[in-house]
């Protein structure tokens, strides 16, 4: 995971925090935790928990008569990163705008490719995402 997530210009410590709350039993772990667990510095450990927070991977949670807090993958984390493709996409589409302005006749599909990619995948994402959730839905019940 640490290398996936490196590989994606993220950071190979986050990468391993968010492998280790993919597989942790309890599924959630306290910073300190974190930091004996991964052998990695309290520093890292608080630096790339705001990272994988600000992106939407992790929440904070507690509970009753504990004072610590902790660290756990938000519920259905992977289908809600699926759906932010679509921003992605939207930003394409966008860029594809503001180049048709300027399209090089030599090769115009330099610039005219990135729109008709992101129209394509527009149309067709909520269907793979409906797919998608249907699959999950079916293999959770029937595994």
């Amino acid at each position: 995971m640490a290398r996936w997530w490196e590989s994606g210009t993220g950071s190979r410590t986050a990468g391993r925090i968010l492998g280790w709350l993919m597989i942790c039993d309890p599924p959630h772990r306290s910073a300190a935790e974190l930091v004996e667990d991964l052998g990695i510095s309290t520093g890292s450990v608080s630096t790339q928990m705001k990272v994988l927070a600000g992106i939407g991977f992790v929440e904070k949670i507690t509970f009753p008569g504990d004072r610590s807090t902790y660290h756990q993958l938000k519920e259905d984390v992977w289908v809600k990163v699926m759906w932010s493709e679509v921003d992605q996409l939207e930003r394409m589409l966008a860029i594809s705008v503001v180049g048709s302005t300027v399209v090089p006749e030599d090769r115009p599909d330099r610039v005219t490719d990135i729109g008709l990619i992101a129209q394509f995948f527009l149309e067709k994402w909520p269907g793979f995402m409906d797919e998608l959730i249907d699959f999950l839905e079916k293999e959770r019940t029937n595994g």
